[in-house]
C-alpha cells in the first residue's frame, strides 16, 4: 500500500513542475511587456515629437546634456516698504524691466522682518508677472532653467510663463504647488509641457454672442504649445487664477533663470 500511494504523489509533483516552468517564460515576457508600454504612455505626452522628448539624447552612455546653463538673472525682492501694487523699485536687477498683466493692480510686494514676497490673494482676475531685459532676449533651449522659491496656499500652482520674440505666450502644464514651507523648484525648460496662453479678449469665430473687451487680458491656458526657446523675449510666473486672499495665494520669494543672453538687435 505504501508504495502504490507514494508513486502518484511523485508523478503529480514532477508534473507540477514541467507545467511552472512552461509557463514562467511567458509570464515574464508579459511582465516586461507591461513595463515597457508605461514608458511608451509617458514618452508621447509630449506632443509633435514622435515620443522622444527633445531635451534627451536617447543613445550613448548618458541621457540629456552635461552642460551647465550659466545664471542669467536672480531676483530676490528689496526689502523696502510693502506695496500694492508691486513696482519697479521692488527689483533687486534694476536693469530689468518688470512687465505685470491681468489684474496689474493687485499683486502685492509685501515685507516682513525675516522675508519679502510677492502676493497675489487679493487679485480679481488672472495675472501674469514677467521680467526682460531691454538690452538682450534669452536662449532658454538646451540646459535652459527656471527655479521657482514658493510657499503657496489653497490649491495654488505657480507655472513658468514666457513670451518668446515672436509675440507668442506659453504657460507650463508642470507647475510649484502649495505647501506649509517654503520650497525650491528647478524646471528644465525643454522638457516641459507647453500651453499657448490666450492674452487678448478676441472671439474665436463668428458664434461668439458676447463682445469683446479690448481692455481685458483673459491668459487662459489654450491648446498644446511648442515655443522656440532660443528666442526668449520675458521670463515670469502665473497660477492662471484670481486670488482667494490669504487662504488662497501664490507667494514667490526668489527665482533664478538659467540660459544665454542674446544681444537685441
Amino acid at each position: 500500500m505504501t508504495k502504490t500511494t507514494f508513486l502518484p504523489g511523485i508523478a503529480a509533483l514532477f508534473i507540477g513542475a514541467v507545467l511552472s516552468m512552461a509557463e514562467s517564460p511567458a509570464g515574464s515576457q508579459q511582465q516586461t511587456t507591461g513595463r515597457g508600454n508605461r514608458g511608451a504612455n509617458r514618452g508621447t505626452g509630449n506632443g509633435g515629437n514622435n515620443g522622444v522628448n527633445p531635451g534627451f539624447d536617447t543613445g550613448g552612455a548618458g541621457i540629456g546634456s552635461a552642460e551647465v546653463a550659466p545664471l542669467i538673472f536672480e531676483e530676490h525682492w528689496r526689502d523696502i516698504p510693502m506695496s500694492e501694487p508691486i513696482t519697479p523699485e521692488h527689483l533687486s536687477n534694476p536693469g530689468l524691466l518688470l512687465h505685470i498683466y491681468g489684474d496689474s493692480d493687485h499683486i502685492r510686494a509685501t515685507q516682513h522682518p525675516t522675508e519679502a514676497y510677492t502676493y497675489t490673494g487679493e487679485t480679481i482676475t488672472n495675472w501674469a508677472l514677467t521680467l526682460s531685459d531691454p538690452k538682450f532676449y534669452y536662449d532658454l533651449s538646451g540646459s535652459g532653467k527656471v527655479m521657482l522659491r514658493t510657499r503657496n496656499s489653497g490649491y495654488r500652482f505657480t507655472h513658468v510663463v514666457i513670451k518668446t520674440l515672436d509675440g507668442k505666450w506659453y504657460a507650463s502644464e508642470e507647475g510649484s504647488p502649495e505647501s506649509t514651507s517654503w520650497i525650491e523648484r528647478e524646471y528644465a525648460l525643454p522638457d516641459l509641457h507647453w500651453r499657448i496662453l490666450l492674452m487678448t479678449d478676441t472671439p474665436s469665430n463668428a458664434s461668439n454672442r458676447r463682445k469683446p473687451d479690448p481692455k481685458l487680458v483673459p491668459i487662459i491656458p489654450m491648446g498644446m504649445g511648442h515655443p522656440d526657446l532660443t528666442k526668449v523675449d520675458e521670463v515670469g510666473f502665473s497660477d492662471l487664477m484670481p486670488g482667494g486672499w490669504i487662504p488662497s495665494t501664490s507667494r514667490v520669494n526668489s527665482w533664478k533663470v538659467f540660459g544665454k543672453k542674446i544681444p537685441r538687435s
